[in-house]
């Protein structure tokens, strides 16, 4: 196990961050989850807001648009037709003098929009009008997403307004490997992007899983984990709480392996 040897010689500080939201340029390394609620079938992650690149392609621009995903990832084997599907919630405000808008084209396929709550109306020196919309966007649809940012198309009755949406696909991403963190390997893997290493062989060898999140940290967090590491390598104590999923990550990793592990070569 090179890593933990590798890991034991350096120094570093715990690094603690958080974020209350996210935009374009916010790095998906930390923990993007809201809630996690865990089920008897299912886990459900809702992340924190994010704030969508916008472009309008007919008509005016928007006021402002901020976006959630609300998960569901079953944990059973059995049929999963019953499972609710997993929606990409958007308050999208807009001048009142504008239409509603009513569908979205994403991934090729135009849908009707869901209201989830009723329109709302603040007026100070302009009106603006604030639509609550869902549309069904799954797990698997983001891991298997072709490109580095999800697209999608707001459009207007008969078209007078479109305004394209631009969210990282390393959102959804990070929100697949917050579920995976959750319930280990009941979850398949393919459902979570860009993690084809934690196939069932490796997820069972923690030393494999302490160097895949190893090569994930950034500087200060391998800093901080190899002083932990080095400090508990003899003992079963826990990693201090911190929103860095890496550190977290390997921290939670190596716990599961035998103190032998930790210390070989």
């Amino acid at each position: 196990m090179n890593t933990y040897l590798r890991l034991l010689t350096l120094s570093g500080g715990l690094l603690m961050v958080g974020c209350a939201s996210f935009d374009s340029s916010s790095q998906f390394n930390e923990d993007v989850a809201k809630s996690i609620k865990e089920r008897r079938d299912y886990v459900q992650v809702v992340t924190k807001s994010i704030t969508p690149d916008t472009q309008a392609l007919v008509g005016g621009d928007i006021v402002k648009a901020t976006s959630h995903y609300v998960a569901n990832y079953s944990t059973s084997d059995a049929d999963k037709a019953g499972l609710a599907s997993s929606k990409l919630i958007t308050d999208v405000s807009f001048f009142k003098n504008y239409q509603k808008f009513n569908s979205v084209t994403i991934n090729g396929e135009t849908i009707d929009l869901e209201n989830i709550r009723v329109t709302s109306e603040t007026c100070t020196e302009h009106c603006v009008t604030t639509q609550h919309v869902a549309f069904p966007f799954s797990p698997d649809t983001a891991a298997n997403w072709p490109e580095s940012n999800v697209r999608f198309i707001f459009s207007t009755t008969g078209g007078g307004n479109r305004v394209q949406f631009s969210i990282p696909k390393a959102y959804f991403t990070a929100a697949n490997e917050e579920a995976a963190r959750v319930v280990g390997r009941r979850i398949n893997p393919s459902v979570v992007a860009n993690r084809s290493e934690t196939n069932d062989k490796v997820a069972q060898q923690p030393e494999a899983m302490v160097d895949y999140w190893y090569q994930k940290a950034n500087e200060t967090d391998r800093n901080a984990f190899a002083d932990w590491a080095f400090a508990n390598r003899d003992s079963n104590d826990v990693l201090p709480t911190t929103q860095s999923q890496s550190l977290q990550m390997m921290g939670y990793w190596y716990q599961q392996a035998t103190p032998s592990s930790r210390k070989a070569s």
